[in-house]
C-alpha cells in the first residue's frame, strides 16, 4: 500500500481532464470505505456522508497539491481524517470529556502520534528530508516483504507494534502470544539495522542513516503514509470469507482488530456493508450529485 498504482494514476489523468466518468469511477471505488472510516471515527453529531463529501471536495479543489508519494487510498483518508477533526472542533467537546475519550477510546494506533498531529507527509518540501523519507518507504516496504515472504507473521507483527502503533517493549509482549519483551527488544534491533542499512544504500551515505534509532515519530509518520503492512483489499475480502490460511488470518486480525489500522478497518467494514445495505446504492448517488460540480471548476 506504498506509492500510487498504475490503475489509479490512470484514474487521476481522467479527473485532472475533468471527466465526469474518471471522477464517477473515483467516487464508485472510494466512497463506501470513505462512509466507514468516518461512521467509526467521526464524532457523534458527524454526518458521515456530509464529511466525506467535503473531504472529495477538498480533494478535487487541492488536486495539485497531490505529488503520488502515497497511495490515492491513503490521501483521501488523510484528508477525511483532517475533516474530522475539524468536526470535532466545532462541537466543542468539554475538556473533561475529550479527556476520557482520549484515555479509553481508540486503539494503539490511534494513540499514537498521526501525520495530522506532527509537520504533514505533503507539506515538507526539504529536498534532503524527501529523499530520506522515500528510501525509508523503501526500507520499510523491504522489512515488511521479508517477513511476509517467510511467512514470519509473529516478527512483523512486532515490527508493527513498535514503529507503527509506537508501544513499548513489554507492552508489545503483552499483546503477542509466545513474544517476551527481550525477544521484542531483539526484533526491533534487528529490524532497525536493516532499515538503516537500506537507507545507506539507497542515499549512498552512512549519516543519513545514523539518527533512525530515535526517529520514532519519523517512521510512524512515514508508516503512516506508505502503510507498507496492510493487506490488500481483496485480502481482506478473503479473510471475511473464511478463506486465508490461519497465519494469514490471525495477522489480519492483529493488525485490524488489536491495532486497530483505521483504513483497513475502514475497508472491512464497507465490504462487509456492501451486499448488506440497500441505502448504499443511494448515498453513491447523492454523494457523486453534490460533488461533480467541483470537478469543471477552475
Amino acid at each position: 500500500m506504498a506509492k500510487l498504482s498504475d490503475a489509479d494514476r490512470q484514474l487521476l489523468e481522467g479527473v485532472r481532464a475533468k471527466d465526469p466518468a474518471a471522477w464517477q469511477q473515483l467516487v464508485d471505488r472510494y466512497h463506501g470505505r470513505l462512509i466507514a472510516f468516518a461512521r467509526r471515527h467521526g464524532p457523534r453529531s458527524t454526518d458521515a456522508e456530509d464529511v466525506v463529501q467535503e473531504a472529495l471536495i477538498s480533494f478535487l479543489t487541492s488536486l495539485d497539491g497531490y505529488r503520488g508519494d502515497a497511495s490515492l487510498e491513503t490521501y483521501l483518508f488523510t484528508i477525511l481524517r483532517r475533516r474530522l477533526i475539524d468536526a470535532r472542533r466545532s462541537r466543542r467537546v468539554p475538556l473533561c470529556e475529550a479527556s476520557i475519550r482520549s484515555d479509553e477510546d481508540g486503539s494503539p494506533i490511534e494513540r499514537a502520534p498521526g501525520p495530522e498531529e506532527t509537520a504533514s507527509w505533503y507539506a515538507r518540501r526539504d529536498e534532503n528530508q524527501q529523499q530520506l523519507r522515500e528510501a525509508l518507504v523503501s526500507g520499510l516496504d523491504n522489512l515488511v516483504r521479508k517477513y511476509r515472504d517467510a511467512l514470519n507473521f509473529r516478527d512483523l507483527m512486532i515490527v508493527e507494534a513498535v514503529f507503527y502503533a509506537q508501544l513499548k517493549n513489554r507492552e508489545v509482549a503483552e499483546l503477542i502470544e509466545g513474544a517476551s519483551a527481550s525477544h521484542v527488544a531483539v526484533i526491533k534491533h534487528r529490524a532497525i539495522d536493516a532499515i538503516r542499512q537500506s537507507v545507506t544504500e539507497a542515499l549512498g551515505d552512512s549519516r543519513a542513516a545514523e539518527s533512525i534509532d530515535d526517529a520514532g515519530d519519523l517512521l510512524t509518520e512515514v508508516w503512516e503514509a506508505s502503510r507498507p503492512s496492510c493487506p490488500k483489499r481483496n485480502t481482506l475480502g478473503a479473510n471475511l470469507l473464511g478463506t486465508l490460511e490461519p497465519e494469514w488470518s490471525a495477522y489480519i486480525t492483529f493488525h485490524v482488530d488489536v491495532l486497530g489500522c483505521s483504513a483497513c478497518r475502514a475497508n472491512r467494514d464497507d465490504l462487509q456493508q456492501a451486499t448488506a445495505d440497500p441505502a448504499a446504492s443511494v448515498i453513491r448517488n447523492r454523494i457523486l450529485e453534490s460533488t461533480v460540480g467541483f470537478l469543471s471548476r477552475p
